[in-house]
């Protein structure tokens, strides 16, 4: 085992990484890694499915960048129309981190502790105990599937193979209290340890001089699918300015709703500017957007700890959220407004309760609050005190 000092950790995301085909995907993972990499020598290894590949079953792309070794398995699922069948691309799974791990050792070594992030597919387990039975590992969950509202935490074999692993890790850390409160209502028994998400507090801050003269802007960010109900801001928005028009919306983000949401948006607003898509944006394009708007809407059925809230408080932004999830522990008095989920009435009186009294918030408190909660330096802390007491045996479970 190294020193403290140079622990090495692996990252092994289970669902969700940036990779070629979706570099946004599980991006709040690599957040996590950005945190701890300046503390710890870090690896990640991602493993995932990739059904274009023809000729070949396997293919390993290993990248060095500033936070260290990154190695990528992508491997051909097998169409498998019966259930009872899936057992064979748990198989490819297994057999394709097998080959990761492979690399891993020959470029990087052995890690003093592994590092899971949400609920791990099948043959991650298998490989998890068949390569790394004797290493401590710590298990990060960020997936909204626990909540009733999604319910996709389901399953004799889903259920029993979160068991397993939130038994056996030295810590399991949620990024919200409520998440470890619903989980702990699934009946899932560990040592937890809430860390929250982590943000660029150096990328996302507050504008260097206020934006005079200009419409109000609320500003939504999203993957513009049903559970952001990006809908019902529109409604109330159309509700809003009805008596006023000294106000714009600013929806930035790519998903399945975005073709009908602007059709919603030429019905209720025909032929004005004030609704404006701009469409996926990368996280320097996304900082600047923020520094330009006034107020941040997130109007979700269903949350963990939402990112984007956090990039906006590090960026000055009042928020206007609904109380669900883990929202309510970053929309806090004096940050923002909380209200109830589907509630349009509710929402289109917190926006103009923004556009009378923004005043009242003040945008370097809620900075401060984002960057004592939210920041590179503050997660990663959190995370190393957590990778020491594994090595130390203090979250071996009982």
């Amino acid at each position: 085992m190294n020193g403290p000092e140079h622990i090495k950790v692996l990252f092994w995301p289970g669902w969700w990484y940036p990779d070629r085909s979706n570099p946004f995907k599980g991006i709040f993972i690599r957040r996590h890694a950005e945190a701890v990499a300046p503390l710890v020598d870090l690896a990640v290894l991602y493993v995932t499915a990739n059904a274009g590949f023809a000729g070949h079953t396997y293919e390993i792309e290993a990248t060095s960048d500033p936070i260290g070794l990154t190695v990528r398995v992508y491997f051909r699922p097998l169409p498998v129309p019966l259930r009872s069948l899936r057992i064979l691309n748990v198989w490819r799974y297994f057999r394709a981190a097998s080959l990761g791990i492979r690399e891993l050792r020959t470029r990087w070594g052995m890690p003093d502790v592994i590092h899971l992030h949400v609920s791990p597919p099948g043959g991650q387990i298998l490989a998890l105990r068949r390569h790394f039975s004797r290493i401590p590992f710590l298990f990060t969950e960020h997936w909204t599937g626990y909540h009733r509202a999604n319910g996709e935490y389901c399953g004799f074999f889903r259920k029993r193979m979160t068991s397993w692993v939130v038994r056996n890790a030295a810590f399991i850390s949620p990024v919200s209290h409520d998440l470890q409160k619903v989980m702990e209502g699934h009946g899932l028994r560990g040592r937890f340890t809430v860390i929250p998400n982590a943000v660029r507090t150096d990328l996302f801050r507050p504008a260097a001089t206020p934006g005079l003269g200009k419409p109000f802007t609320f500003l939504h960010v999203s993957r513009l699918a049903p559970v952001k109900n990006v809908s019902g801001i529109l409604r109330a928005a159309a509700e809003l300015w009805r008596s006023r028009q000294d106000f714009r919306l600013l929806i930035a983000g790519q998903g399945e709703e975005r073709q009908m949401l602007e059709q919603l948006a030429g019905t209720l607003f025909p032929g004005r500017e004030c609704v404006h898509f701009a469409g996926q944006k990368g996280e320097g394009d996304l900082a600047g957007i923020m520094r330009s708007a006034d107020c941040f809407v997130l109007f979700s059925d269903y949350e963990n700890l939402p990112c984007v809230i956090a990039e906006a408080m590090a960026s000055g932004l009042p928020v206007i959220a609904t109380r669900v999830g883990g929202v309510p522990e970053q929309v806090r008095p004096g940050l923002g407004i909380l209200i109830r989920p589907r509630d349009e009435r509710g929402l289109r009186q917190a926006m103009e309760v923004m556009i009378e009294g923004t005043h009242r918030y003040e945008s370097g408190t809620i900075r401060s609050f984002a960057e004592r909660e939210y920041s590179h330096a503050e997660v990663g802390k959190r995370y190393f005190r957590l990778y020491q007491d594994a090595l130390l045996g203090q979250g071996k479970p009982k």
